[in-house]
């Protein structure tokens, strides 16, 4: 069946959280984090990209999802300016995330949240801030990349995103027009590499 991306509908925000929440559940960051246990780590994932995905909509960001059918196969959340103020109650959701991780993980994951985002532009960009897909659905997420990318082109932005999947990923996203700018180490060992995209429209100006 025919893969499409468009804009996440109100009706599919539990199911992309849920999504969300499966394929980062392995994830290089909460292997930092430390160890937790799986029905926890799902519970307090699937509580955080609901979070996300309710911070998107207040803020005007936009989420998009990849869909075969009646089937949501990859979720991207991308937010304008690269801004992502959290309201109170966006504050209050992260709460009972942060009760299912436990005070450890809680706490190493925010001193590396702390530190990506030490990394980020100053100037006005798209920030990709997650992209999550399907085990079962490979070339979902160049197919979300690609969509965000024509939302920024016609904002007239460039790009910006975190990635820890790894070299083929970095080799898959610099053949989209991305540059590597910083790479952060965590306690793991494993890398998180930051990278920028200009706009066509404006370097062609």
């Amino acid at each position: 069946m025919r893969l499409e991306t468009r804009d996440l509908a109100w009706s599919d925000t539990w199911r992309a959280a849920r999504l969300l929440a499966h394929a980062y559940r392995d994830g290089t960051i909460w292997a930092a984090a430390g160890t937790v246990a799986g029905w926890r780590k799902q519970a307090s994932l699937t509580l955080l990209y609901l979070a996300e995905l309710l911070i998107c909509r207040w803020e005007k960001g936009f989420a998009l999802g990849a869909v075969r059918g009646d089937r949501l196969d990859g979720v991207m959340i991308s937010y304008e300016h690269g801004e992502r103020p959290t309201p109170w109650w966006g504050w209050l959701l992260r709460s009972f995330s942060c009760l299912f991780a436990g005070p450890v993980a809680v706490a190493r994951c925010v001193r590396i949240s702390n530190d990506l985002e030490r990394l980020k532009p100053t100037e006005p960009h798209v920030w990709y801030a997650v992209l999550g897909r399907r085990d079962d659905s490979p070339g979902v997420g160049y197919a979300l990349l690609r969509a965000g990318q024509a939302r920024a082109d016609a904002l007239g932005l460039p790009g910006y995103l975190e990635t820890s999947a790894g070299e083929e990923q970095v080799r898959i996203n610099e053949l989209l027009g991305w540059t590597l700018r910083d790479e952060y180490v965590l306690r793991t060992g494993a890398v998180v590499r930051t990278m920028w995209r200009d706009c066509p429209v404006k370097v062609a100006s």
